[in-house]
């Protein structure tokens, strides 16, 4: 009986653990192809989410900065650290970086940065505290429900074609 308990012990107990390793590895966030903290840029240097994500205000996407925008600070400022040497090399060679998406919404749904901005919705009430954050995760599971949920508490409308047209 005692031999019957550890054999079935030990291996519910490795996959417990593989279980929990691969639960804390969602709460990392995405590599990057250049490690960017925006703890560092956000709270420490006190950039404003706009000053990134110029768009925001003023289209559907908040769009990112291009590797130019960047090298504004970085021409200067921690250029010896290889995270920016890294960055300096998409510089020079005038190529984009290609950041992993974090948020992705499918296609049938059409959701607008600058018309929520406009109502006074902070950044953060769907993509968490990203300003606490050195790799981006995920706050919420944003979908419908999600979504649904805010519109509702906000008295926004919940039409369907709201979101989907």
């Amino acid at each position: 009986m005692k031999r019957l308990v550890v054999r079935l012990l030990i291996p519910a107990a490795a996959v417990i653990f593989v279980l929990i390793a691969v639960a804390g590895s969602f709460d990392r966030g995405l590599e990057q192809p250049v490690p960017f903290s925006h703890y560092v840029h956000a709270t420490t240097k006190q950039l404003s989410c706009f000053f990134c994500h110029p768009y925001a205000a003023k289209s559907a996407n908040a769009g990112l900065p291009p590797v130019e925008k960047c090298m504004l600070c970085h021409k200067v400022i921690a250029s010896n650290f290889e995270p920016i040497a890294k960055l300096r090399g998409y510089y020079d060679r005038k190529e984009p970086i290609q950041w992993a998406r974090v948020t992705a919404l499918p296609d049938f749904v059409h959701f607008n940065h600058q018309s929520h901005i406009a109502r006074g919705h902070d950044c953060s009430e769907c993509h968490g505290d990203v300003k606490d954050m050195d790799r981006v995760t995920l706050a919420h599971r944003i979908d419908m429900n999600f979504c649904i949920t805010c519109h509702r508490q906000n008295k926004a409308s919940v039409d369907c074609f709201v979101c989907h047209y």
